[in-house]
């Protein structure tokens, strides 16, 4: 029944749930080539996307080029939920096989560099893709009380994210053009959207013993970092580059829509307002409690939130085997582990009526991520099949920086990527059309439940797998 503790219980995971949200995942690549190749482009990083892989790479470039890709992109996942609170179902559709909506996802992208007329043979211009995105949606979650005030929303899971580089840069070739020099600034312009339930025990017996809460965080913001790079020819058939980037604090701005999905049993009401002993108590119970004439409660709070961007380093090298044939490698290491926590900033409810407490402003709180730093191995090539037309290929191994402990199916890096690479490129007269296709497959995952975690948990325990497919058709104009 009603306990004196429902007033501290209900407020600490209303207040640290709301800012669950997770870190960044980085796009496969950037840009078509490099992408056929399997993202071994640093020791060759002869195009537009150079900026993103190696800015070194942009002294090739002789002038302007603007890239227009469409990607279609059909992530297959499988979640199947096995999340007890205790030894106890809460509501988690247990034991059924979960799949996101909308399979297909079509990604229209414009990118490229612009190079300014500089003096001193220096290559300096402004770059913009997309170093970061993600998109899910799912539903993985029905209160287990029936008598809730209101149908939930079917996609209660959600993870959107989009970053956009506006990238200046710079490059010079020294040494006879043996020697290579780049480096670039990132001003990136991130936006989120992260909604998950929230349960807050209520004191209540089963199964009203949590209560619902429908969370939606949106948040946009700012950050700036650098990256470098330098290429050096070793002779007419080997050259080899080294790139690297700073990390990157995207600071976020925005707000937590909350929605509680209160009960509707009058006999129930009643009884734990016999038992209640405090005031408090009894305006909790007001509030947990509802009718369908009343509705759902609702309130939004201000927030705040750094999403934290990793630094990395790599080296590649081409072999240039004959005039027909390119060979690339590339080795990179990427510092996952600055996002080992995600720092949220709650402020004042700004809208709706907020849960009957006394002071639920300004609450700061920490959220475990301990992502891991990763390593990834690509290989590609380029083969001249006649003299408009390119064959490319490339493959890649890629762990995923997310532990068990932390684990989500809003972040689809479900394990270690094994991608295979395949694609086309066709110039004529300044103009160049590109295909590309690319299948990843991700080892499958069981995460354990922690039966001692109870309401605060950081990951979703269960079984997971997954796969990739996505299709790349891009057209790059050069002047």
């Amino acid at each position: 029944m009603a306990k004196k503790s429902i007033i501290i219980a209900f407020l600490m995971v209303l207040v640290i749930a709301s800012g669950a949200l997770g870190g960044g995942l980085a796009l496969s690549g950037i840009g078509s080539k490099a992408i056929g190749m399997g993202g071994a482009f640093r020791g060759l990083a002869d195009n537009w996307s150079a900026a993103y892989w190696n800015p070194a790479g942009l002294a090739q470039l002789s002038g302007t080029e603007i890239n227009l890709m469409a990607i279609t992109i059909n992530p297959l996942p499988e979640y199947t939920p096995n999340i007890l609170y205790g030894d106890y179902e809460v509501g988690y559709r247990n034991g059924q096989t979960r799949f996101p909506q909308d399979k297909t996802h079509f990604a229209p992208n414009i990118s490229g560099f612009y190079k300014f007329q500089s003096p001193q043979d220096f290559t300096f211009g402004v770059a913009v893709f997309v170093p970061y995105a993600l998109g899910s949606k799912w539903d993985l979650f029905k209160p287990n009380y029936a008598d809730v005030v209101a149908e939930y929303p079917t996609w209660n899971h959600e993870a959107d994210l989009q970053v956009i580089d506006i990238h200046p840069s710079l490059a010079k070739a020294f040494m006879d053009d043996k020697l290579m020099l780049g480096a670039g600034v990132s001003f990136m312009r991130g936006e989120i959207d992260f909604r998950k339930t929230l349960l807050s025990p209520t004191g209540l017996p089963r199964p009203h013993d949590y209560i619902a809460v429908d969370a939606l965080l949106h948040g946009e913001g700012w950050g700036y970092g650098a990256n470098f790079g330098l290429l050096y020819k070793v002779s007419e058939k080997l050259q080899f580059g080294i790139s690297g980037k700073t990390p990157t604090t995207i600071k976020l701005e925005g707000d937590i829509n909350n929605t509680l999905y209160a009960i509707n049993n009058d006999a129930l009401y009643f009884e734990a307002l016999d038992q209640a002993q405090t005031i408090q108590e009894i305006l909790m119970l007001d509030y947990i409690f509802s009718t369908p004439q009343i509705g759902l409660r609702s309130w939004t709070n201000d927030g705040a939130a750094d999403l934290k961007l990793p630094a990395d380093a790599g080296i590649g090298f081409a072999y240039f085997a004959s005039e027909k044939l390119t060979l690339t490698l590339d080795l990179s290491y990427t510092m996952w582990s600055r996002l080992d926590s995600i720092v949220l900033d709650i402020n004042e409810v700004t809208n709706g009526e907020a849960p009957p407490v006394s002071n639920p402003a300004d609450t700061l709180l920490v959220i475990r991520t301990k992502w891991d730093n990763t390593l990834r191995f690509s290989a590609g090539g380029n083969y001249q099949l006649s003299d408009p037309l390119a064959l490319l290929f490339g493959f890649y191994y890629d762990p995923s920086p997310i532990p068990d402990e932390t684990f989500s199916p809003l972040f689809l890096d479900v394990g270690t990527k094994y991608s295979l690479n395949l694609g086309a490129a066709v110039k004529a007269s300044g103009w160049e059309l590109g295909y590309n296709f690319e299948y990843i497959y991700f080892n499958s995952r069981d995460i354990p439940n922690n039966p001692a975690a109870g309401s605060q948990f950081d990951n979703y325990p269960g079984s997971f797998k997954a796969d990739l497919v996505a299709n790349h058709l891009s057209v790059t104009y050069r002047f």
